[in-house]
């Protein structure tokens, strides 16, 4: 073999290795490149990526309250119930009273007649 063939087959492999060595490392290099741009842009995502955090973290506690307070709503909707209905039922008795009680009172009532024959008065 003489000089001139084997710079022929070597001159291929030598030229890859030539041109993709710097184009690989430059690849690399690439996404490690920190032009001002690019770091303002890497601060403004690392300053977006915390304020999401915090409003995920604020999200997940107001959820929390809004399931309390849907209970505490429930529970205040039945007690609400029951306020009513005792309401019903102390109007209904203030009723019988103005109805039935009153009336009685308002009359004159002679107390010796209502009292049992055999009992003596004291």
């Amino acid at each position: 073999m003489d000089a001139a063939q084997v710079r022929a087959g070597l001159a291929g492999r030598v030229r890859s290795v030539v041109t993709r060595g710097p184009v690989m490392r430059a690849r690399r290099l690439a996404g490690r490149a920190v032009t001002p741009e690019v770091a303002l842009l890497r601060e403004e995502l690392t300053a977006l990526r915390t304020v999401v955090s915090r409003l995920d973290d604020e999200v997940a506690r107001l959820v929390a309250e809004r399931d309390r307070l849907a209970q505490r709503v429930e529970v205040l909707d039945a007690d609400l119930d029951e306020s009513r209905r005792l309401n019903v039922r102390l109007a209904e008795l203030t009723d019988l009273v103005t109805e039935v009680v009153l009336p009685l009172h308002d009359r004159e009532i002679d107390i010796d007649r209502l009292r049992p024959h055999d009992v003596e008065p004291q």
